[in-house]
């Protein structure tokens, strides 16, 4: 996943991209029960290092650390706003990571012909 262009900017896209290291493709998972005074132990899956079914915020590695939200059906970083629109799960039945608001899971656009999620 790669933030277009590399700029730090409210609703800017997420797209696929080739890798490449800089920091616009550089992600941190925040377990949302790790902020918290008594975090909740959740089984991890080791094969996807993912706890099931926890969950965490995906983490810009770009200066302003913002949080990957959606914007009708497309990924974009924003600032932390608290909404469900930014709090993912990993659903073990799919091994696919979803959204808490909708349970929608990232698709990159066109069958994965195509750069946008």
């Amino acid at each position: 996943m790669d933030v277009s262009g590399g700029y730090d900017d409210e609703n800017r896209d997420i797209h696929m991209y080739k890798q490449h290291g800089k920091l616009n493709q550089l992600w941190d998972l925040i377990y949302l029960s790790d902020w918290k005074e008594e975090p909740k132990t959740n089984e991890m899956n080791t094969n996807f290092g993912f706890r099931v079914n926890k969950d965490f915020h995906i983490v810009s590695g770009l200066g302003r650390g913002r949080y990957i939200d959606y914007l009708s059906r497309n990924l974009i970083i924003k600032t932390q706003n608290g909404k469900k629109t930014q709090i993912w799960y990993f659903h073990q039945p799919s091994r696919t990571i979803r959204s808490r608001n909708n349970n929608q899971s990232f698709d990159i656009y066109n069958s994965g012909k195509a750069e946008n999620l």
